[in-house]
């Protein structure tokens, strides 16, 4: 059996989506198909999946934004690729291609699945285009591609909009446990926090970086590793120069974030909207407390006050009271670490996931 999976974006390797096409193509590979890549633009990621040992099909007109002139390019350049693989199956993620698959599937007859990584059409003010992601979800759902939520708010989100159950199933996230040992101390002796988060729009590192001036200003030590990569990342480098040297660290991209994860104390992630963050999972796998944004399928990964805290957007001084938390009672990073990997183990590892997407595009049976 052949597989077709699309992205919109190849330039990070440390978005979820990414990490997420990577381990589906594995497994699919492992399982004796064959995998194929459509990626759009020309950065890091494609020359990550060439590398392991896959083809590659670049569209570098693709782009998040729309354009009449490269969208029509894009479509029809999809179609061809269709036309000239023969897929049995074709998996879209992210919102541009999910559209343009969609459709390009529908005239090419090929059966195709679109799993958007959380909504595009989440109504925040950072998020400049979810009127028009919300009118084109509407029209594209009349299409006969299945959506595939990674979460339950996705599902909710879509329903709201209008689209029926039929096309909807959830799939959530799953990932690699590699550290299952309750911790029994904290990690450092100065509260060592640490997130890994895209500079873009959708991250709200100015709550974040206020939260930790507090922190400074009331004298309660910390540490702040931040790994991530984007076009705002001047932007988010000016929140946080106001605090004193090594308190804060950026840390670009790194391949192994688990390593990283597993000498820190405690995970953050601040945003404006998400579907079901796979880097919260990951630290979930690594017994670490989570402190993270109360928006999209955050709250179905995080027990508000027993693996970690639910922050609501733009609030500094409830984020601020999340760090302080275990800055003032270490041990507290611990016992939530214990419960958020017992979380995580029941409900969000790889091998569920993987045979959960292995059986519906049926390369596996039941």
């Amino acid at each position: 059996m052949k597989i077709l999976i699309g992205m919109t974006r190849s330039d990070t390797v440390v978005s979820g989506s990414c990490k997420h096409i990577c381990q589906i193509g594995e497994r699919f590979k492992q399982e004796g198909a064959e995998v194929i890549y459509i990626l759009g633009g020309s950065g890091v990621a494609i020359d990550k999946i060439r590398s392991e040992g896959f083809k590659v099909y670049q569209l570098s007109g693709l782009k998040r934004d729309l354009s009449f002139l490269s969208d029509a390019l894009s479509l029809l350049m999809l179609m061809w690729i269709i036309i000239k693989e023969r897929p049995g199956v074709c998996s879209w993620h992210t919102a541009k291609i999910g559209a343009l698959g969609r459709i390009a599937a529908m005239f090419t007859f090929c059966r195709s699945y679109y799993v958007p990584h959380g909504v595009p059409f989440v109504n925040t003010p950072e998020n400049k285009g979810y009127k028009k992601f919300q009118i084109l979800e509407r029209v594209l759902s009349i299409l006969p591609s299945k959506i595939i939520g990674v979460c339950q708010f996705d599902y909710n989100e879509y329903r709201r909009i209008g689209v029926s159950g039929k096309k909807l199933l959830v799939i959530p996230n799953g990932m690699k446990g590699k550290r299952n040992k309750q911790a029994t101390a904290p990690v450092n002796s100065v509260m060592h926090f640490i997130t890994a988060a895209r500079f873009e729009a959708q991250k709200d590192y100015e709550t974040l970086s206020k939260a930790c001036k507090k922190l400074h200003t009331e004298n309660l030590g910390f540490k702040l590793d931040i790994y991530g990569d984007g076009f705002m990342e001047l932007d988010v480098k000016a929140m946080f120069e106001d605090l004193p040297a090594g308190s804060v660290n950026f840390k670009g991209v790194v391949d192994d974030f688990t390593s990283k994860l597993t000498e820190a104390d405690v995970f953050v992630l601040s945003s404006f909207w998400e579907g079901l963050p796979r880097s919260i999972i990951e630290a979930m796998a690594c017994n670490k407390a989570i402190i993270a944004s109360s928006v999209g399928g955050n709250s179905e990964l995080i027990i508000n006050g027993e693996t970690g805290y639910l922050v609501p957007i733009r609030d500094e001084e409830l984020m601020f009271n999340a760090m302080k938390k275990y800055i003032v009672s270490p041990e507290l990073s611990v016992q939530h670490g214990t419960e958020s990997y017992k979380h995580y183990a029941k409900n969000y590892t790889l091998d569920v996931m993987l045979d959960r997407y292995a059986v519906e595009y049926g390369i596996t049976e039941k």
